[in-house]
């Protein structure tokens, strides 16, 4: 093992016999920005209804709720997250009354079918044909199309997060050189248009003058590379550094050395996951360390736990970073800010339309 764990609060994760190195699977589009794509294609610009809650036993609430080929389908937005229902409309109770002139169940009856959690007394169909535009746009603030993560280097006889940060880039050695191109490609910094992740590119070379990026799988990734950030031979800790990996959730460490990493002198309370790749043969030995609270994660890491340096092993590696980073979001250092925003965002669509 590449690490040592003593009292941190990190713990490696377990490699599966039985996990292989694969492509990018449809878990990679997960919970919200599946809805994204489940609301655009099932619901807007089609005839459906859309309910409001502003105070309920689960907080505000909105529902979308349409009827497709005989199954009613529901979008339950809450504070929690969005959750996909769906329900075949035999199922569904209707009085005589209701069906003799085509009125639909009541909305009690329909929302129980969905789910007995559902407090139906505290919703209200809202009409108004801007309202579906609104939620649209509420879940499009919510998805996440690019990624910041760091990037350290680990040569020998260093064995913790200040040594690491104080390598200098000219003194890397062709194994990091060529990690770093199996990661993305090398931009400069100055008139950058794309994701910046917080680096300067008005050209004063505040944050150094180039860094690593790339374009994957619809997502724009900016690579906080230690070596390429501003060195300060006056500071030991090299703080300008650590500000941009010390807040990463995901940090990747590059190990060329044989001594194992302290997992205890992490003092970022931000970075939840470390991703550790020393090169062996033509690829790399991965070992992949998480926070104490992150939740499990797809995809696994096979036993032994090596990759090449394809194609189909760079998917690999990115998708672990990606759904790990993801994966962080539910845990207690994050799980409550994500739920606070979206109780402001349903607060202000309920608000706006229950006046």
């Amino acid at each position: 093992m590449s690490v040592v764990v003593g009292n941190s609060d990190f713990r490696p994760l377990l490699n599966s016999p039985t996990a292989k190195i694969t492509g990018v699977h449809e878990s990679l589009l997960q919970e919200c920005e599946k809805d994204i794509i489940w609301y655009r294609e099932n619901f807007f610009g089609k005839p459906h209804d859309n309910y409001l809650a502003l105070e309920s036993t689960k907080g505000p609430l909105a529902i979308s709720v349409i009827l497709d080929g005989g199954v009613y389908k529901a979008l339950v937005r809450s504070i929690e997250g969005s959750e996909r229902l769906t329900v075949e409309g035999s199922a569904v109770y209707q009085s005589t009354h209701r069906k003799l002139f085509k009125l639909g169940p009541k909305v009690e009856n329909l929302m129980s079918a969905f789910s007995s959690g559902i407090p139906a007394r505290s919703l209200t169909l809202v009409k108004n044909p801007g309202l579906a535009n609104e939620l649209l746009s509420m879940e499009e603030r919510q998805v996440i199309r690019s990624y910041k993560f760091g990037v350290a280097y680990c040569t020998a006889g260093q064995t913790t997060e200040a040594e690491m940060l104080s390598n200098r880039h000219e003194s890397i050695s062709p194994g990091y050189k060529a990690f770093l191109q199996f990661l993305g490609e090398t931009i400069e910094l100055r008139g950058w248009k794309g994701y910046r992740a917080g680096l300067d590119v008005s050209g004063t070379n505040q944050t150094g003058t180039h860094a690593v990026y790339t374009k994957w799988q619809g997502y724009e990734i900016m690579f906080h590379v230690a070596t390429m950030l501003p060195y300060n031979e006056k500071d030991k800790q090299q703080l300008e550094r650590k500000r941009h990996l010390g807040n990463d959730i995901v940090v990747i460490v590059y190990q060329d050395t044989d001594e194992p990493f302290q997992l205890s002198s992490i003092s970022s309370h931000q970075n939840h996951i470390l991703a550790f790749v020393k090169p062996e043969g033509e690829g790399y030995r991965f070992t992949c360390a998480v926070k104490q609270g992150v939740p499990a994660f797809i995809p696994e890491i096979p036993d032994p736990p090596v990759f090449g340096r394809d194609a189909v092993s760079r998917d690999f590696f990115l998708h672990t970073l990606v759904n790990g980073e993801r994966a962080s979001y539910k845990s207690t250092s994050f799980a409550p800010k994500i739920s606070r925003t979206r109780s402001v965002l349903l607060c202000d669509v309920a608000s706006k339309h229950l006046k």
